[in-house]
């Protein structure tokens, strides 16, 4: 009864985290060039704050278990607080503050899911754990394509204020915090993220290993490749000198069309993950990655970005499959934290540099030059995978 009650929470947490991740991914950067006519930097900063808050995570979580809150509390203040964020954010005179409370609402945000995931490991069995959490994101989905489309069409309407967006978004990541907050449950024992030592020992142990080393290097190209492109979605679609679509075609193409055909393929790509090669796998999907970025920022007409952003949503189904459960197919047995927290703060790092990257290689060589620069990228990581193919630590966890 207690785990029925557990998953309704989950299921309104997931509604509100929908919201969230649609309305940072694309709105906010929406009405940074709408409304506030942000400099490129600023414009940068927003894309990337939930990659800085990833690159935090190791020292982020080192602080917060010192705290002696339940972790269903914690998760509750961070979510709280990032809604504090994102109102003050609705106020702020200038860009510049608008643009730091927002940052900072995305780095709060960004330590949920490693609580979460935490809690989840306490509160389900691991025979069950897949099926329950997929519900969650499927109602995350649910609460993105709806908040996609309110959002869209209200910002077409005449004398729409961008405050109203900002505001929804704070009122679900409340919803969101109320809802971790009544997880009474075993997850409401203390915390187990451990310290600033362990967080060093997560950094230094893996370092030695060389075929980890050669892998987060291809892995370093295609993240930073791929990352660059994603801000510039928005800027293609929405620019009065490209496509120059509305506000509710933009929400239709980089969220609907999108993080539909994510969800939509995760099953799929479920079952290749299983039965191929890891690293075969990998490769698939940057083939698809590279078809997709080059249709995408080369195609002049809706119908040309509707089928980029399907094959794109498509491929990050599997991506975000590969990003997630990539080391246990590496890593030694008991060891698999340490090489995730080594993994989770060079994406991170990437995550912050690229958008800035993309941004000034697009003010330089174009749309066009930076979908290429990226294709050319994720290709020399495709040959980086590929020198691993035969590794015998891959092919023993391949079976």
């Amino acid at each position: 009864m207690k785990n029925q009650f557990f998953v309704r929470l989950d299921l309104v947490r997931g509604l509100g985290q929908g919201v969230l991740e649609t309305g940072f991914s694309v709105f906010i950067i929406l009405i940074a060039i709408r409304f506030w006519d942000a400099p490129d930097s600023y414009k940068a900063a927003l894309a990337g704050g939930g990659s800085l808050g990833l690159m935090l995570t190791p020292i982020a979580s080192a602080v917060i278990s010192r705290g002696r809150l339940t972790l269903s509390k914690k998760c509750a203040l961070l979510l709280a607080s990032s809604a504090i964020l994102i109102f003050a954010a609705s106020l702020s005179s200038t860009i510049l503050l608008f643009t730091l409370f927002l940052v900072m609402a995305q780095i709060c945000l960004s330590q949920v899911p490693s609580l979460m995931i935490q809690i989840y490991s306490v509160v389900y069995d691991s025979h069950e754990r897949g099926k329950k959490i997929s519900l969650n994101l499927i109602a995350s989905t649910i609460g993105g394509l709806f908040s996609s489309f309110v959002f869209g069409t209200y910002l077409d309407t005449g004398g729409a204020d961008y405050r109203v967006v900002l505001w929804g978004m704070s009122v679900a990541a409340i919803i969101s915090s109320f809802s971790v907050f009544r997880m009474n449950h075993q997850s409401n024992s203390r915390s187990g993220i451990p310290g600033s030592e362990t967080v060093l020992q997560s950094i230094s142990n893996p370092m030695r290993d060389f075929l980890f080393l050669k892998i987060l290097l291809a892995w370093m190209i295609l993240g930073f490749g791929a990352i660059m492109t994603f801000p510039l979605r928005v800027e293609y679609l929405s620019r009065e000198d490209q496509l120059n679509l509305s506000n509710q075609e933009i929400a239709l193409i980089t969220v609907v069309i999108f993080f539909g055909a994510k969800v939509m393929s995760m099953y799929m790509w479920g079952k290749l993950f299983d039965r191929m090669h890891f690293m075969k796998f990998r490769i698939l999907l940057n083939i698809q990655m590279i078809a997709a970025i080059l249709i995408y920022f080369n195609s002049p007409s809706l119908l040309g970005v509707m089928i980029g952003s399907l094959l794109a949503g498509s491929v990050m189904g599997g991506a975000n499959l590969a990003w997630n459960l990539w080391v246990t197919k590496l890593a030694p047995e008991g060891r698999e934290k340490d090489y995730m927290s080594v993994h989770m703060a060079l994406t991170g790092i990437r995550g912050s540099a690229a958008p800035f990257a993309g941004y000034a290689l697009e003010g330089v060589i174009g749309f066009t030059g930076v979908s290429l620069v990226s294709a050319t990228m994720i290709f020399l990581s495709c040959i980086l995978f590929a020198t691993t193919l035969k590794e015998p630590r891959l092919l023993r966890n391949s079976d």
